[in-house]
């Protein structure tokens, strides 16, 4: 787990300045595999961020934070090649998606995806590589957002930096999908489906 800050992303127009500026503050980021948690065999990668109002990191989000939950997964349809286009040993190497849709205002509809600025230097792993990432200095990624078009194109709407480990991490620590204090509400088929795979998720840990 990784925390930082956002600011708005420079050079965007008022209504994606508006959106970074909610997004604004303290940022929590843990990269994940989805498969092989020992070996860096093809896979997918995902990350989760929580845009939050404090600057410790909470074991649930608050009603103003907002979390979201992105994967090396452009689009519903190619989850199972997913794993080829991925780049399994550097989580600085690859964009991170929202898979389906959002709804911003007052952007509308939109497809998110998270950038990083560079891959991180060498080292005997992804999670080495990323403290090293760290040891060279803050860790840039860029959040983008672009109309739900296949035409369109994304444009950065928040810069993050990251800083330092948060350790150690809470076992307890979960991410909500839902959670969308900040105005980024998910929408769409896949997202309908979390809701379900969410609750039973909650349900097999004990949850109320």
């Amino acid at each position: 787990m990784l925390r930082g800050s956002v600011e708005p992303a420079p050079a965007t127009s008022a209504a994606e300045r508006e959106v970074g500026e909610r997004l604004a503050g303290p940022v929590f980021a843990r990269f994940s595999s989805a498969w092989w948690k020992t070996h860096e065999w093809p896979d997918v990668l995902g990350c989760a961020l929580r845009f939050s109002t404090r600057s410790e990191l909470a074991l649930a989000p608050s009603g103003h934070d907002q979390d979201l939950l992105l994967a090396t997964i452009r689009h519903p349809l190619t989850t199972l090649l997913a794993p080829l286009s991925t780049h399994a040993n550097d989580y600085l190497r690859n964009h991170y998606f929202g898979v389906s849709p959002f709804r911003v205002a007052p952007l509308g509809r939109v497809k998110l995806r998270l950038a990083p600025e560079r891959p991180a230097p060498g080292g005997q792993g992804r999670d080495q590589r990323l403290d090293s990432a760290l040891e060279r200095g803050p860790i840039a990624l860029t959040l983008e957002a672009r109309c739900d078009q296949l035409a369109a194109r994304y444009r950065p709407i928040a810069r993050i930096e990251l800083v330092a480990r948060v350790e150690p991490e809470p076992l307890e620590l979960r991410f909500d999908p839902f959670a969308s204090g900040r105005g980024l509400e998910p929408c769409g088929f896949v997202h309908g489906l979390r809701v379900a795979s969410y609750a039973a998720s909650r349900y097999a840990r004990g949850a109320t």
